[in-house]
């Protein structure tokens, strides 16, 4: 890195010691180039999307090995058409589409694809014109979600053989799976592509969104190929550049880091403050820390001061290496150099209040209530750290009051969060609770994991319920395709015995033999299995 490291000396040792410290994300995140806005649902139609979900579930429970096809032709499901026709209204409500198939994009495990498609064929053609792009939008980001992209470029490509509008946002969602699912050439070729979907050619803005979300994935090959085809079509900025020292940078690989930040300066560009803090960044998580300083101070000396995603950069390195004493002194260093705090800023303190050597829980809370204070808007990961301090130390009504607290503040939990207090509740054998915590997890559509799912199973079995035990875990099998661990599995099949159901026994283990996660035993060791019982 030594073409980067050229410190000037016009500052003390003591102001440049004041900046040296971390950093949160190179460059800006582009926003997420899809169309959310959607009308809310009346609790009739809520209602009738249960049902059509439902219906949607119960074709796919009966039909487990229908797989979609590869390519087209989409054939279609008699029996599942018949339940659709069968509850909604002729015409449809033209949202109501949109709205089943964006509960199914949020889902990330359990996801009946092939049914979704049928749905989605059986009524385009009994919609009206401007409804149509929403809903084939959500179909082709729905397919290439699960990497079905052939499918996926095929409705795309229906869309402008029948002339329903193409947005740019749709183009960017779909290149945007590309990269995520690392086919980084499909969504270079889609990019070029552009301005036959009638979205426009390509031009600096979108090759920044593309650019960006190769460095996301550590594509930085790919990433620096792409900006040197459109050297010659786009005149570089320090945008531009700035994405692909990020990727180089996101890559683990400095020295080419390096090269193209000497590159940009040769060019005439000057790095910004995203510039040096991605690089600053980079040396900070390789462990280059005397290097990281030294740029810090190049930085400084450039007239480029470093903000809070700086000091962001330089608080993570030390978060994650359990350094509380450090982390303190960088969020004393942001308030002496008049640097906001933000977000991330807090989230990190109060992780190191919670973290192993603190378990400082009034601390935690005393940073939570001055970000409250201050205006910043707490979200799920400033609360996780408590509550998993506050698992740690079995205090529930502190997390009652978190946990109150957090709607009172309109804080959306994530399933860590719910996993987190089924567990705390579990153990504090508060069933309501458990049962609460359930009960709003699929109020705000909280996708459970297999963490969940053992929570909930443990708190079932632990009360004797095997009703609730047993379906719990047929859930998980059937609809999520989670394997339970053995002691889960083992759990609910000794409840099952205990309570002489052992047909539900018997049908247990031939569901988990047939999803291969058990090996089928023979009927007279199965028998004999029961029989003891």
């Amino acid at each position: 890195m030594a073409l980067l490291l050229k410190p000037r000396h016009h500052h003390s040792a003591t102001g440049r010691f004041l900046f040296l410290r971390r950093l949160g994300d190179g460059a800006p995140t582009p926003p997420t180039p899809t169309d959310t806005s959607h009308p809310p649902l009346t609790p009739a139609e809520t209602k009738l999307l249960d049902a059509l979900h439902a219906a949607l579930l119960d074709h796919r429970r009966a039909h487990p090995a229908a797989q979609l096809p590869a390519s087209p032709p989409f054939d279609p499901l008699p029996s599942l058409s018949a339940a659709i026709s069968g509850l909604l209204p002729s015409p449809p409500s033209p949202h109501l589409p949109l709205h089943l198939l964006r509960r199914l994009l949020a889902l990330r495990r359990g996801v009946p694809l092939l049914e979704a498609v049928a749905f989605f064929h059986h009524l385009v053609p009994s919609l009206p014109a401007d409804a149509l792009p929403n809903l084939y939008a959500t179909m082709i980001d729905l397919l290439a979600k699960h990497n079905h992209f052939p499918l996926a470029r095929h409705l795309l490509d229906e869309m402008r053989e029948q002339a329903v509008p193409i947005s740019l946002q749709l183009l960017l969602a779909l290149i945007r799976r590309y990269v995520r699912a690392e086919m980084s050439s499909e969504a270079a070729e889609l990019f070029r592509r552009m301005e036959e979907y009638g979205a426009g050619a390509p031009e600096p803005a979108t090759l920044t969104f593309l650019l960006s979300a190769l460095s996301k994935k550590r594509l930085a090959n790919e990433a620096q190929a792409l900006f040197d085809s459109y050297k010659s079509v786009f005149a570089p900025d320090v945008v531009l550049y700035t994405n692909v020292v990020h990727a180089w940078c996101r890559a683990g690989q400095l020295d080419e880091a390096e090269r193209v930040f000497a590159e940009m300066q040769q060019s005439g560009i000057t790095p910004n403050v995203y510039t040096y803090t991605a690089v600053i960044d980079a040396m900070y998580r390789a462990g280059q820390v005397p290097r990281a300083q030294e740029l810090l101070c190049q930085m400084i000396d450039s007239g480029s001061p470093p903000n809070t995603a700086t000091f962001n950069a330089i608080m993570r390195a030390h978060v994650k290496a359990g350094r509380s004493e450090q982390v303190l002194q960088v969020h004393n260093q942001m308030r002496q150099l008049g640097c906001e705090p933000d977000i991330i800023t807090y989230n990190f303190l109060i992780e190191t209040h919670c973290g192993k050597g603190q378990g400082n829980l009034d601390a935690a809370l005393k940073v939570l209530a001055k970000m409250t204070a201050k205006g910043c808007v707490p979200d799920c990961h400033t609360f996780n750290p408590i509550f998993k301090l506050v698992l740690v130390l079995g205090n529930v009504n502190a997390a009652r009051k978190l946990y109150e607290q957090m709607r009172e503040l309109q804080c959306k939990p994530n399933v860590v969060t719910y996993n987190l207090l089924l567990k705390l509740f579990n153990k504090e054998k508060s069933m309501d609770m458990v049962l609460r915590m359930k009960k709003d997890m699929d109020v705000e559509g909280v996708e459970p994991n297999m963490h969940t799912y053992a929570a909930l199973i443990e708190a079932f079995c632990g009360r004797g319920n095997w009703r609730r035990a047993h379906t719990t875990l047929k859930e998980m099998v059937e609809e999520k395709s989670f394997k339970p661990s053995k002691q889960v599995y083992d759990m609910v099949l000794a409840l099952l015995r205990k309570a002489g159901q052992l047909k539900k026994h018997e049908e247990l283990v031939e569901l988990m033999a047939d999803r291969g996660f058990i090996s089928r035993p023979a009927n007279d060791v199965l028998w004999n299995t029961l029989s003891a019982c």
